[in-house]
């Protein structure tokens, strides 16, 4: 069987370097490229990926490994929390960053699967959150993504680019770096590690779409290996919402199951974090129906999994 052939920019980022390992057990060969940043790193990368250091704005060096793939998976990013202190590097990299991989991958004739992001979509308006959701980011970093959806959709249109975007929401698991991304499950876990109870940002009440991400990466995958997938947009979440105060409970639970520890689950919170989105629920009617997508892990088994790897 002739193996695919795969790009990952952001390669040896948290979901990116997930995603080079399950490709390459799916009989693609991998070529990861990162400029090591701010991913989760290199060592993370199983040693049959193959391991290419570089910027996302390297156009030469981007169109000359677009020339030896089918398929590009953009997740070169900067994060969330860098679009507070640095917004024009976010800006940089996110957007032309991805506009210069569209032009690459319509140069060379490769596909491209760009991974955008739920929040992109902001706080929803209607439940569960549908493809066809207005845009309505509240960040500098959701505006980056929501307008890297237009860069490659605008490329379809015009250029009869070969594309896919996947809305992913709120990935979670091993690889996970707190210093970087800002995430509540690095973050919880600094502070039990330490014996001391969660900090939660605002009340608590604010829900996510906490999808593993395993099931995350299968859902990516997917997006690649399915023809009817073409020129459509895919959320891929784990299809229930849970608050930030849950989610805190359940660490805290585990942590002390797992440990044997016995610390409270009195949570003390900090004020809201600006731009924070308020409710997420996925709509992923339509990666199950196109995809054949299907979320395994739960949250109580993606929780205790992101526990016992960081101890």
């Amino acid at each position: 069987m002739v193996k695919r052939k795969a790009l990952v920019t952001g390669g040896a980022g948290f979901i990116g370097s997930h995603l080079c390992n399950k490709l390459l057990k799916n009989n693609y060969d991998v070529i990861a490229y990162d400029d090591l940043s701010n991913g989760s790193g290199r060592k993370n990368l199983v040693k049959d990926v193959k391991f290419v250091k570089g910027d996302i704005l390297n156009v030469k060096k981007i169109k000359g490994l677009c020339n030896k793939v089918d398929v590009v998976f953009n997740l070169a990013v900067k994060p969330l929390v860098m679009s507070f202190y640095d917004p024009d590097e976010v800006v940089r990299v996110n957007d032309y960053g991805t506009y210069l991989i569209g032009k690459a991958c319509i140069e060379t004739k490769t596909k491209l699967i760009h991974i955008s992001s739920s929040e992109a979509y902001g706080s929803a308006i209607s439940f569960p959150m549908q493809e066809k959701h207005p845009l309505l980011p509240s960040t500098i970093y959701a505006s980056s993504k929501a307008a890297s959806e237009l860069y490659v959709r605008g490329f379809e249109k015009t250029n009869k680019l070969k594309m896919v975007i996947v809305r992913p929401f709120n990935s979670y698991g091993e690889f996970m770096r707190g210093d970087i991304y800002g995430a509540v499950f690095p973050k919880f876990y600094d502070r039990l590690v330490k014996k001391k109870v969660c900090t939660i940002t605002g009340s608590g009440k604010q829900t996510r779409e906490f999808t593993f991400v395993e099931d995350t990466c299968n859902g990516i995958m997917l997006s690649d290996q399915t023809k009817q997938a073409i020129g459509k947009t895919f959320n891929i979440a784990q299809g229930k919402e849970t608050t930030i105060n849950k989610i805190a409970q359940l660490m805290t639970k585990k942590y002390n199951e797992i440990t044997g520890e016995n610390i409270s689950s009195k949570f003390t919170h900090t004020k809201d974090r600006p731009g924070d989105v308020k409710r997420h629920l996925g709509d992923i009617s339509n990666a199950k129906k196109i995809l054949g997508y299907k979320p395994k892990i739960s949250l109580e088994e993606g929780v205790t999994k992101f526990i016992e790897w960081s101890i």
